[in-house]
């Protein structure tokens, strides 16, 4: 009951009015729930571009016109809509681009499309559909991007990946040794509980590596990469659990009950662009200490270290073959 009680009422303030002023705001997978509200929040804070990307241009104008309209500023150019697909390499490579080419300024990259799949589906590149997007194509992104936050954001950037809390717990005594993205991507290995908590602790993984990875010879950050969990929150993330009007009901009722709002876990989000320290697990539902205690088996402990070490040097394997300017940046 303590927890729902911090998750749903325990909010953080947002900043200032005017902190994010001049700012350039890029939030993949925002056409709806935590994007979408965490855009609204960096507009009437002061950011003067805030780009959103989204699978479709009718999803993507829906949104824009949505997020223009909460914030009054219709017309005045500040929403722009890119389009990303992170079903494959390929298409997230060509974002990557994209952005590289087009975007020359940048004050906070925040990562947070991924997907909830109740059932195992494959992806069109062999791996099983979350691993794909949330591991796979997070990691590739955020790699390719790297380089060129750095030099956008002029050393003051910030790189933020949307994770979950639901890493903290998940049972890595069960996993194989080695091989971890193929043995997850054979439907008869399917999590108990579905694929979204193992797919957010391999991210996990991948974020701690690309945050050592931000760090210049002198020891100093050039970006400040942060991992996050904004908790429990009613979004439309979870829609595939709403099978019928029974499911539906459910599935409201208990977000209703435990659950905070969007625009209350995009606090979360935006707070992140303030982070002083590069690699710190951002929540406000639980305390850093806490945090560590939790992870202590899965991430921190020389178990979660070791599979960790495994399972970016499988990630790296993965892009290196399909991305070969991956090496550059890792190596």
């Amino acid at each position: 009951m303590a927890f729902i009680f911090r998750n749903k009422f325990g909010l953080p303030s947002l900043p200032p009015s005017g902190t994010f002023k001049h700012s350039t705001i890029l939030i993949t997978g925002a056409t709806g729930g935590l994007g979408l509200a965490t855009a609204v929040h960096f507009i009437n804070l002061g950011a003067t571009s805030v780009i959103i990307t989204a699978r479709s241009n009718a999803k993507g104008e829906a949104a824009r016109a949505s997020i223009e309209t909460q914030t009054g500023t219709v017309g005045k150019g500040i929403v722009k809509v890119m389009l990303l697909d992170m079903s494959t390499l390929a298409s997230t490579k060509q974002f990557a681009d994209q952005i590289k080419r087009e975007v020359k300024t940048i004050d906070y990259l925040l990562l947070n499309a991924g997907l909830l799949n109740t059932t195992f589906q494959q992806g069109q590149e062999g791996f099983e559909e979350t691993i794909q997007v949330n591991v796979l194509s997070t990691a590739l992104l955020g790699l390719l991007l790297l380089p060129w936050i750095k030099e956008a954001g002029k050393g003051k950037a910030h790189m933020g990946f949307v994770t979950s809390g639901l890493h903290r717990s998940v049972d890595i005594g069960t996993w194989p040794q080695n091989d971890v993205l193929g043995f997850f991507s054979k439907p008869q290995n399917w999590p108990k509980g579905g694929m979204y908590g193992t797919s957010k602790l391999l991210e996990q993984y991948v974020v701690n590596e690309i945050a050592k990875l931000a760090v210049g010879k002198d020891g100093k950050a050039e970006v400040i990469v942060n991992p996050m969990c904004p908790g429990m929150v009613k979004s439309d993330l979870g829609r595939q659990y709403k099978t019928g009007a029974v499911a539906s009901f459910g599935v409201d009722m208990i977000m209703n009950i435990i659950a905070k709002s969007t625009e209350g876990g995009a606090r979360t989000l935006v707070l992140a662009a303030l982070a002083k320290e590069n690699g710190e697990y951002i929540t406000h539902y639980q305390s850093d200490a806490d945090y560590k205690i939790a992870a202590e088996e899965s991430v921190f402990g020389a178990k979660g270290q070791k599979m960790q070490a495994e399972v970016w040097k499988e990630v790296l394997a993965v892009l290196e073959m399909e991305v070969p300017e991956v090496r550059t940046i890792t190596r």
